[in-house]
């Protein structure tokens, strides 16, 4: 463990993502708003976790899509609206390891408008060896279909292939879930489509496809990855890099029940060949689904609910280890009386519960799991402090929260070996200060190194963990 000084930040930037780190130090992106607009500010730290320095970056209307730290340099991908040629575009801009800037932007594509306030529906991807740039947006065509416009880079961001595809499927009646690109090139697009006319008001997707674009033959595939009669939950898309194969997992459930969990359902593609795609379910014991609810569940609510997959890592036998958590949502509004006069008021509850780690055998029947009790709830803060963070080794799992929000508790670590091995312990202590680290800003940078934003004493530090290899 290493500490970086505490300070107090100064300014509206208040949100932070830790982009990556090389030879000149650890960089962050701080950034006031979710939009990723009008201003952000870079900082470098050095590998001993002190500030070296700190840049801010007006964005001139534009907003920010991706960055991507190199070994020598920093590449800002912004999408942003040309005015006088009613178009949005993607273009990036170089800066070298000082955050000086290098050259001007460049244009990297360019999308028609579907609507006046359309500011496009733009997705990154980068493959897992950094050389490979997947840059995916969609278009309306005249007969009213969506349009699947892809373009792959090179790490020096010039075009190796740009591609259009017209979909069989209504431009209102799509969605763009998520996409891969692995390291030679094939693209994945995973989508959800629905009927129009009976299905518009459906909270869950009930049709899932895949699309995966082969370069070598230059064709595009399609699949409909499960059974009319189950519903996904949430799927998750991973890269077995061992396999070359392309996971896509998900809790499953029925059509009827479409929020209590059935199992886990499994859709795998090799690109070798057309032939190699199968999709798998394995259907939880009531003895499994008692584990998860407890012996006594609330009456009405005796099935397995808000469980969401937060992490799928590929195993080397071809397995899967999963790490999901039950969370919700709640929100609620009031009516009260001041000097006789009503006002409204509401609120939003964060719930962040227990976490299962299992790891699946490739028939994914469950080897080994754990369920870890945790209880994490918060008013208005958008769950801020609230869920966990995953790091993971060759041989091991590790799972860091903050326990007990309300009081002054301590941060809390477990891990798991790949033989199902649990220990936990508390990582840090918050007996003299109280700290808290930040989940949804922490990254894994390296094969064995998590970077991780802290509050101590309501100011912002940094913590390096460089775990066992």
């Amino acid at each position: 463990m290493e500490w970086s000084n505490s300070r107090k930040l100064k300014g509206s930037a208040v949100f932070t993502s830790v982009i990556g780190e090389n030879s000149d130090g650890i960089y962050l992106l701080r950034y006031r708003n979710k939009f990723l607009s009008r201003s952000i500010i870079i900082e470098r730290y050095r590998h001993q976790m002190g500030l070296a320095l700190s840049r801010s970056i007006v964005l001139k209307k534009s907003r920010l899509l991706h960055v991507e730290l190199q070994k020598d340099r920093i590449i800002l991908i912004l999408s942003r609206f040309n005015r006088k040629e009613m178009r949005n575009q993607v273009v990036y801009q170089v800066y070298d390891n000082d955050v000086e800037p290098i050259g001007e932007e460049q244009i990297i594509l360019e999308s028609t408008l579907n609507d006046f306030y359309d500011k496009g529906d733009f997705r990154i991807r980068i493959s897992n060896d950094r050389k490979r740039f997947l840059i995916t947006h969609t278009e309306q065509s005249a007969d009213g279909n969506r349009v699947l416009v892809s373009a792959l880079l090179d790490d020096s961001l010039k075009l190796v292939h740009s591609k259009r595809w017209e979909l069989d499927v209504k431009y209102d009646a799509f969605a763009l879930h998520d996409i891969l690109v692995d390291n030679s090139g094939n693209a994945y697009y995973l989508v959800n489509d629905h009927e129009l006319t009976s299905r518009r008001n459906s909270e869950v997707p009930l049709d899932w496809r895949l699309f995966w674009y082969n370069p070598a033959s230059d064709s595009m595939h399609d699949f409909e990855i499960i059974d009319s009669g189950f519903v996904l939950m949430g799927p998750h898309m991973s890269w077995d890099r061992g396999q070359n194969k392309i996971n896509i997992t998900a809790f499953y459930s029925g059509v009827e029940e479409v929020h209590d969990i059935i199992g886990l359902f499994n859709f795998y593609i090799k690109p070798i060949g057309i032939g190699a795609a199968k999709a798998q379910y394995h259907e939880f014991s009531a003895d499994f689904k008692s584990v998860l609810t407890g012996e006594n569940p609330t009456v009405g609510l005796e099935g397995v609910r808000n469980f969401k997959i937060l992490d799928v890592l590929p195993n080397s036998n071809g397995g899967l280890s999963i790490v999901a958590e039950r969370s919700s949502f709640t929100f609620e509004s009031d009516v009260i009386y001041v000097n006789g006069i009503p006002q409204s008021t509401s609120r939003n509850i964060y719930n962040y519960e227990d976490v299962l780690v299992m790891a699946l055998e490739p028939d994914l029947r469950i080897r080994w799991y754990h369920l870890i009790n945790k209880s994490q709830s918060s008013l208005n803060d958008g769950g801020y402090y609230s869920s966990i963070i995953t790091a993971n080794t060759r041989s091991r799992i590790y799972v860091i929260y903050n326990d007990r929000l309300r009081t002054n508790g301590d941060v809390i670590q477990y891990t798991f070996t790949s033989d199902g091995e649990m220990n936990h312990k508390i990582l840090i202590r918050s007996s003299e200060e109280y700290i808290s680290v930040i989940p949804r800003e922490a990254r894994q940078i390296g094969y064995n190194k998590v970077i991780l934003p802290v509050s101590k004493d309501k100011k912002f530090a940094l913590l390096k963990l460089e775990y066992p290899k």
